[in-house]
């Protein structure tokens, strides 16, 4: 667990410009605790497709879901009841800034001047291309910056049918 890395930066910019309902917001408890939220309770229901619909329902991740409920199925049946993992320990460091936890696919941002934690859950890397481990700061902040992928980037693209530009310019496709 450190300090985000610079595509962690980037995604926190996705993540305002998508919704807030991505977040969770939290207040923080108070000094010498780290201990936030409270677990609940779910029924699945008939529509419920899978963990993954359901997880979104609640800002969590499915394998968070999973591991809160050892004996349950990827697809659980109707009527099933699952704890949601809504409680959670902040992480054992400064509360400013961003802070992602790879462990626990969660990203903790701590906004200026605040009282609340907000936390989102994440993506991370591919297999053999681990999210890297490191601290960072913002030295610069360019509003609607183009994206420019490497050329690893679009090979895996193309593998995958998808042809992506040398640039893609800024706007909502990016």
């Amino acid at each position: 667990m450190k300090r985000a890395s610079l595509l962690t930066l980037t995604l926190i910019g996705a993540f305002s410009a998508i919704q807030a309902a991505w977040a969770v917001d939290y207040p923080l408890p108070p000094t010498g605790s780290r201990l936030v939220g409270q677990n609940q309770t779910y029924t699945v229901q008939e529509g419920d497709k899978n963990l993954q619909a359901i997880a979104r329902r609640f800002d969590t991740a499915a394998m968070l879901i999973l591991e809160a409920n050892n004996t349950i199925a990827p697809v659980p049946k109707p009527g099933t009841t699952i704890t949601i993992p809504s409680q959670l320990l902040l992480p054992d460091a400064p509360r400013q800034g961003i802070i992602v936890n790879l462990a626990e696919l969660r990203l903790y941002y701590y906004p200026p001047g605040e009282n609340i934690v907000q936390v989102y859950p994440i993506g991370i890397g591919l297999q053999g291309l681990e999210t890297p481990v490191m601290e960072t700061r913002v030295g610069q902040k360019i509003p609607n910056p183009t994206w420019t992928p490497t050329a690893g980037i679009r090979q895996r693209s193309l593998e995958r049918g998808i042809k992506l530009p040398p640039v893609v310019p800024a706007g909502p496709n990016n």
